[in-house]
């Protein structure tokens, strides 16, 4: 089986050539991409056509796709292009998977359910205003898995719930994992009481395999999490701390220091993993995830 990742340069994308290249040939396509001699590599912005791009899809069985703008700083910082940018390469990859029947992978977000406890994937979502700039990524993520669904008949969409762990490069357990490397400061922003629940890559990289191996591709939608790992960021500070037995101070930064004044935040969000957990259960607790960062 050929296996095409889009964005297979990023964090999640690493993580998901490391778990699939033994068992699938693999290529990846990225606006960057490092030298990998275990796949075969192709560098391109997806938000123009390509022939090479076109024909690589023709002869992939599945596309996982994942590339398109990611991250609250990033999206804040560039909110006058990255909503044009993610639509143009969404719908890139929708149609020529459409015009060859292919089967596809959507990496979405948990982004889409604003503000709300235990998620579920039926839920009616409300989006917010547009006159902050987060919630533009999230229109753009709902926006997508409707074209998606509409376009794709053989898709499978995930809404992501903060993946992490080993290799990440972004992310606020990835910011205070580094501060306590460096011995610094760890960082607050706000109350430091918004309540954030966290997966490990190993755990979504799994259920991406195994979805693969079952071959889940009906249009349907699932949560990717771990229900189990809610905490607040004021905890996750303290527990930090304590895995790394380093005393090291937790300071509480405003929004405003580090966001524009279009940023917008979220107060609790948390994952109803019940429809993932027909397929896999994540194993990973926030224990495990802090130690493999700490360990890398």
């Amino acid at each position: 089986m050929r296996v095409l990742i889009t964005g297979h340069n990023g964090f999640l994308g690493k993580s998901i050539v490391s778990k699939l290249y033994k068992n699938y040939e693999i290529v990846g396509i990225d606006k960057v991409i490092d030298q990998n001699t275990r796949i075969k590599s192709i560098e391109h912005d997806l938000k123009f056509y390509s022939n090479t791009v076109e024909e690589e899809i023709e002869s992939s069985d599945i596309i996982i796709h994942l590339a398109g703008p990611v991250g609250v700083e990033r999206i804040d910082y560039n909110y006058d292009t990255y909503l044009n940018d993610m639509l143009a390469i969404n719908l890139n990859i929708f149609n020529l998977v459409k015009k060859y029947n292919k089967k596809i992978i959507f990496a979405s977000t948990s982004e889409v359910y604003h503000d709300v406890k235990s998620a579920k994937e039926s839920d009616n979502l409300v989006i917010g205003s547009p006159d902050k700039s987060r919630w533009g990524y999230a229109s753009g993520k709902l926006t997508s898995e409707f074209l998606c669904k509409s376009i794709c008949k053989n898709s499978l969409i995930l809404r992501f719930f903060n993946i992490t762990g080993s290799g990440d490069n972004k992310g606020v357990l990835y910011k205070m994992i580094s501060a306590i490397k460096s011995n610094n400061d760890i960082q607050l922003y706000g109350t430091g009481e918004q309540v954030r629940s966290f997966c490990d890559q190993r755990d979504a990289v799994e259920f991406i395999k195994i979805a693969i191996d079952n071959d889940v591709f009906n249009g349907d939608i699932f949560n990717v999490g771990s229900a189990e790992n809610c905490i607040t960021m004021s905890d996750l500070a303290i527990l930090c701390k304590g895995v790394s037995n380093k005393n090291v101070n937790v300071i509480r930064i405003d929004y405003d220091k580090i966001f524009s004044k279009n940023h917008d935040d979220i107060l609790y969000r948390s994952p109803c993993c019940i429809k993932m957990n027909t397929l896999y259960k994540s194993k990973y607790s926030n224990v495990n995830i802090i130690e493999s960062m700490l360990n890398e």
